[in-house]
């Protein structure tokens, strides 16, 4: 009897934690949903539909046909050239811009960038996976969680447990180690624990290395932009609007004159676009995702 009742007992525990799972997961659905329905912008993954009921939890994005992550590592020791680099940078800051007037996006990196026509010389490039974003209220964002992210690509501030505020300088932070991956073509902080880079970050306020890329490869102004994204105080970090008007200046510096009078009268209006991203805002493929 002393063994049925602990069997039970067990049961019971696995119940309950799989009921604390099904309503986490539907918390963060609900949250996705919630983020993912204000938004409309060439440079944030649309979505179509969702369904909230158990079990059949899903969201029914937008069709995209790879991520950058793929674009970066699927061809080992291919680097993606310079202009490319820029040009799927300026969407990225794009999508930043758009976001930061109420929402921190939490966790920007390759795999969270989508992209059409990558064998193209301009992809488009969106961006997706909002489930560590939250909405922010008078520009702050009170959380429990500071530390959710992806590690490599996490700011410093967000290592610090006495940190329950985190704002929209954190993916500038993010932007950062993501322009560093598409110029090296390699993943950041590669063999480092979580409690290793934590220290190497946040402690001794090391960051990831730019003296092997080249002037041709990474410019002045563009390096300097990188360690100004860096910096470890994050309001010394330049807003989205200051680095996507860095990024077009570099952008056009590289542009041959017919695209460079093209891309100035895309980027000068109110709503900006990125040339190219017409056809693909009109079409109406889905895909969707399970989240069982």
């Amino acid at each position: 009897q002393q063994q049925q009742r602990q069997r039970q007992q067990q049961q019971a525990e696995a119940l309950e934690a799989q009921a604390r799972r099904a309503n986490q997961m539907a918390l963060l659905l609900r949250q996705e949903v919630d983020v993912l329905g204000r938004c409309e912008h060439p440079n944030v993954v649309r979505l179509v539909a969702a369904c909230l009921t158990p079990p059949r939890l899903c969201l029914v994005m937008e069709l995209m046909e790879t991520s950058l992550e793929r674009l970066l590592y699927g061809n080992a020791g291919q680097l993606l050239p310079l202009p490319t680099v820029l040009h799927i940078a300026v969407q990225i800051v794009q999508g930043l811009e758009y976001l930061h007037p109420t929402i921190v996006h939490r966790d920007l990196k390759p795999a969270n960038v989508l992209i059409n026509g990558a064998d193209t010389p301009w992809p488009v490039a969106k961006l997706t996976d909002f489930g560590l974003a939250r909405i922010r209220s008078v520009n702050t964002l009170p959380t429990m969680t500071p530390e959710a992210g992806t590690p490599a690509y996490t700011a410093p501030e967000c290592y610090d447990p006495n940190n329950s505020i985190v704002r929209h300088h954190a993916d500038m932070y993010s932007l950062g180690v993501l322009l560093w991956a598409m110029l090296t073509g390699q993943h950041p902080w590669q063999s480092h624990t979580i409690p290793a880079l934590a220290y190497k970050v946040a402690v001794l306020k090391e960051r990831l290395p730019l003296e092997g890329l080249s002037e041709r490869r990474c410019p002045p102004k563009l390096r300097r932009l990188i360690r100004q994204c860096w910096d470890h105080d994050p309001r010394r970090r330049p807003a989205a609007a200051e680095a996507l008007k860095e990024l077009v200046v570099q952008q056009q510096q590289r542009a041959s004159p017919h695209q460079r009078f093209v891309e100035v009268d895309v980027y000068g209006g109110p709503g900006w676009s990125v040339t190219g991203s017409t056809q693909e805002q009109a079409g109406t493929a889905t895909t969707t995702t399970s989240l069982q």
